[in-house]
């Protein structure tokens, strides 16, 4: 777009302190624009995008909350809100590098420190604007996922000397359109002929991405290492980590690396929640459920507050209870609960009606009202068209625990096959699709191998080990152990079995399940009964 059109642009400014509306008015109009609204809130601001098109957004850091602007830009992008010819421009009288790298996560176009200059903000706005308009075709191919004819485009404005003021965003889009397309190989070759001129940051994390697509995992690993020694490209790292310990379905490695890159950079909701799946797939509902919690607080009273979080931190809290240490239990039942009667409270109930009857069961069958919890499971709506995927494997859960396997295995049995049709369409492994992916899959076949659900296996398993039937005890803790990996008792009474089976299991085997076990215990805080066990067994076990 041309600044000669300047007096049709319209301008939103989001900003709650009452002096940036006269601190940005007074430059903007300097520079010749005259349609600019102003209001001083997010939940306005997407009010006001979805009644009118904006030429340029300029929105404050902080807003409400510390970060409310952060989530907006979030909230408008996953919306998709936000046309590609809309300029997006964040402010801020902070610049830490927290602030700058939670923003260079998104990012936005640009990104302006307070109190903002007319001179500086007009040559920033000019060049935004010069670049969306040269870049405006290529990104509308994108958008339409047409990256054959985007990558025609890119190279049509690299063969103009006239665009070398943006080279740089033009090679870096020619780099993720390579890997959109899945085109792996040309990736490698453009993002290694781009480290020759210049050590980009973007080229390397690019080089890995191709590397780990075409399986050069040795290489990709030794230079995530590398990555994960500078500054600016740590957060990356770990991130990148994550994506090559989920290639191998290694889900807790997975989960740690994605953990470092949230502490890094925990103001990314995106990553927040890339954290919470990972948990679930990793059978860590505590972390998953204090993840659900900090989510929910983060987003208290910014645009991001949804049902959808509250949801996420009531099923996330039933699952840490069926897998919690009994003194934790009720302390966890207590505030799912809560989130339960929040959820209630300040959203309509009718929207979401079917989705609380399955919250509702599960927490009847937690506190062991079985009756009240089929009472309930007999009302379920079996049109299950209005209910997300997320809820429906909740549903599924809620089917299985109250004794009804068929029906839930059924239900698994068509997540999964929605689930594996959509992995053709799934470039990124950390995405939110792809991780769900994965989590019913491996769900599926959990439900299919594991009859017995969490509350039940450690029973079944003291049952059989109190009448001597110690392979058979081995075989249910080891089910039960894959479904609560961080419980204390559980880990104990494997080590406990172990101590007592005659050599039928093969050593590797036994050797995996001490060293699983050992590395929870050692982790938690025993009471004096279970340290005294845990010193005999491991004094038994020699190890």
């Amino acid at each position: 777009m041309d600044l000669a059109d300047i007096t049709k642009m319209r301008i939103l400014i989001v900003d709650n302190v009452a002096s940036a509306k006269e601190h940005l008015k007074a430059p903007l109009e300097q520079i010749g624009f005259v349609d600019l609204q102003y209001v001083e809130s997010t939940s306005r601001a997407l009010l006001a995008i979805e009644k009118l098109p904006f030429d340029l957004i300029i929105c404050a850091y902080s807003i409400q909350t510390e970060h409310d602007g952060l989530y907006f830009y979030e909230q408008i992008l996953q919306s998709k809100l936000l046309s590609h010819d809309t300029g997006f421009i964040f402010t801020s009288h902070e610049t830490s590098f927290e602030i700058v790298q939670s923003i260079v996560d998104l990012p936005p176009d640009d990104f302006i420190a307070k109190p903002v200059n007319a001179e500086k903000l007009s040559k920033r706005i000019n060049r935004l604007f010069r670049r969306k308009q040269r870049m405006s075709q290529a990104c509308e191919f994108i958008e339409q996922q047409k990256y054959n004819a985007a990558l025609t485009e890119v190279n049509k404005l690299l063969s103009y000397q006239n665009n070398r003021d943006i080279f740089s965003v033009v090679l870096k889009t020619k780099g993720e359109l390579f890997l959109l397309a899945k085109e792996y190989a040309d990736a490698l070759d453009f993002y290694q002929s781009m480290l020759k001129i210049q050590t980009f940051s973007w080229a390397k994390i690019g080089r890995v991405k191709s590397l780990i697509s075409l399986d050069q995992d040795a290489e990709a690993e030794k230079e995530i290492l590398n990555l994960a020694c500078k500054r600016d490209t740590k957060t990356a790292a770990y991130e990148l980590l994550a994506m090559l310990n989920l290639k191998h379905d290694k889900f807790e490695d997975a989960l740690e690396s994605a953990l470092m890159a949230s502490k890094l950079s925990p103001k990314s909701f995106q990553r927040q929640n890339t954290v919470r799946l990972l948990a679930k797939l990793s059978h860590d509902h505590e972390t998953e459920f204090d993840i659900a919690k900090r989510m929910l607080a983060f987003a208290k009273n910014s645009v991001k507050e949804s049902p959808q979080l509250y949801k996420n931190a009531v099923r996330a809290g039933i699952d840490y209870a069926m897998t919690a240490e009994p003194q934790q239990l009720q302390d966890v039942v207590n505030a799912t609960k809560q989130f339960l009667t929040q959820l209630k409270k300040q959203f309509s109930v009718e929207e979401h009606a079917d989705e609380v009857k399955v919250m509702q069961a599960r927490i009847m069958y937690l506190q062991n009202e079985n009756d009240k919890a089929l009472q309930i499971v007999d009302q379920f709506n079996r049109d299950n068209s209005l209910m997300s995927d997320e809820a429906l494997v909740d549903k599924a859960k809620a089917l299985h625990e109250i004794g009804l396997k068929d029906d839930a295995n059924a239900l698994y049995k068509v997540l999964d096959d929605r689930a594996q049709t959509r992995n053709d369409y799934i470039d990124d492994q950390l995405s939110d699709l792809s991780l769900f992916s994965k989590l019913v899959h491996k769900e599926k076949q959990e439900k299919e191998q594991i009859t017995l659900n969490p509350k039940e296996l450690n029973k079944a398993g003291v049952q059989a080990f109190n009448t001597g039937n110690f392979s058979k005890a081995f075989e249910v803790f080891s089910q039960a152990s894959a479904l609560m990996p961080k419980n204390t008792a559980i880990a104990l009474n494997m080590l406990h079995v172990i101590s007592k089976l005659e050599v039928g299991n093969t050593i590797s085997e036994l050797s995996t399940q001490i060293g699983r076990c050992i590395d929870v215990l050692d982790l938690k805080n025993l009471n004096f009964e279970q340290s005294q066990k845990y010193r005999k067994l491991r004094n038994i076990l020699n190890v």
